[in-house]
């Protein structure tokens, strides 16, 4: 059997006519964009303190008999689209196999001729395929509006990010990252907010999105008007070109309150996140790191109170391992 990985699902997507928008278009974006809007009221009432992650949200709702019939339908509509995706996806490899096997015979996972050799496939692929990738959320649209990211999202961004985290030199990681932030906090050099140095001009040159997720006040808990902004994260780390790569969730404060406790706040921040991309999501939890920076990096040094500073930034440091 021809050994499967997760780029073969790009050289099927590739092949793929476009056609009608149907369900399995819809993204996570979408669905938990619903999910927010439909339900902010019964959050609000039943559960205020409960976070996205650890599927401890879809839970309490669940478990919240006087919830809305509106926040009730999208609960159900989220839960069907992750637990249908979640099969889908396993069941690609064996549908696949054959339309595998026939348009890229040779080539195996690792090998740097592969995802050329997707790119320029034109096959067609057998209509029980082509089901399952749809089912699996391959072919969901990835797209990003108004104040959800600050950096534009596409296809061919994300084409460009895998470009640029396999021709990238020494990445960063979130030990590396940590111990600078560390340091950072006892260097007396760097006691002044205004026009502080960025710990790592590194960091900057990664392929990354930038994304404004916003939290309750000095909380990690992640608001219902921000559920769309990790959907979208989750929809990007499911894209066919981005499966086999391993990414940081950095997250940043503002240059507001103390640093200490900014730093300690960040990587509360970026954990729930993790977390969430985790559970209810199904992102392989070896696949994304997180690190909280404070106030160590700010995007706009010059304004350290700039809301622009407070972000999470999804970089992209290389294949998996």
């Amino acid at each position: 059997m021809t050994k499967f990985n997760s780029f073969a699902v790009a050289a099927l997507l590739l092949t793929v006519s476009a056609g009608p928008s149907s369900a399995q278009s819809i993204g996570y974006a979408q669905a938990l964009d619903q999910l927010g809007k439909t339900c902010g009221k019964d959050i609000a009432a039943f559960c205020q303190k409960v976070n996205l992650g650890g599927g401890r949200m879809t839970q309490c709702l669940s478990q919240n008999k006087g919830i809305s019939a509106t926040c009730r339908a999208s609960l159900s509509s989220l839960q069907t689209l992750i637990a249908n995706r979640a099969q889908a996806r396993a069941a690609v490899p064996k549908v696949c196999d054959t339309d595998i096997k026939r348009m890229c015979s040779g080539v195996q996972a690792g090998d740097g001729n592969l995802m050329e050799c997707f790119y320029k496939t034109k096959q067609n692929i057998s209509p029980q395929c082509r089901k399952a990738v749809a089912d699996a959320g391959y072919e969901a649209t990835i797209g990003a509006s108004g104040p959800t990211t600050q950096v534009a999202l596409s296809s061919a961004d994300l084409v460009t990010s895998l470009q640029g985290a396999e021709q990238a030199g020494r990445t960063v990681t979130a030990a590396s990252l940590r111990q600078m932030a560390a340091q950072s906090l006892k260097d007396p050099s760097r006691a002044n907010r205004m026009n502080r140095a960025p710990l790592t001009d590194q960091l900057e040159k990664q392929a990354q999105l930038t994304i404004a997720i916003q939290f309750d006040f000095n909380s990690a808990r992640i608001r219902p008007d921000s559920f769309r902004a990790v959907g979208l994260m989750a929809d990007a780390l499911y894209h066919p070109y981005l499966q086999g790569y391993r990414f940081l969730i950095v997250g940043h404060t503002d240059g507001k309150g103390n640093r200490d406790y900014n730093l300690k706040l960040s990587q509360q921040r970026a954990d729930a996140i993790r977390e969430a991309l985790i559970n209810p999501f199904g992102i392989s939890s070896s696949r994304i790191e997180a690190v909280g920076l404070g106030e160590e990096q700010l995007l706009r040094p010059a304004t350290p109170e700039a809301a622009e500073n407070r972000r999470v930034q999804l970089i992209n440091i290389g294949p998996g391992r």
